[in-house]
């Protein structure tokens, strides 16, 4: 399954709101800026791989990557 920005951004959203925690909330938890959360979330940015672990790991979400050679 292909995961685009805006996918992403939702589920990291909803979980968050799950755990009701706030943006400022999880910026204080993983270091992020509230800016950087929000763009996240809202699909605007295309955030790398550890950054995406690190919300991950604050909001007890897996990831998984599959790696598939082209024929």
């Amino acid at each position: 399954m292909v995961m685009t920005t805006e996918k992403l951004g939702k589920i990291i959203r909803a979980r968050r709101k799950v755990l009701n925690l706030t943006i400022g909330e999880l910026s204080g938890y993983t270091g992020l800026s509230r800016t950087t959360i929000s763009d996240i979330e809202l699909g605007k940015t295309n955030p790398r791989l550890d950054i995406i672990a690190k919300i991950f790991r604050f909001l007890n979400l897996e990831m998984k990557i599959e790696i598939k050679q082209v024929k």
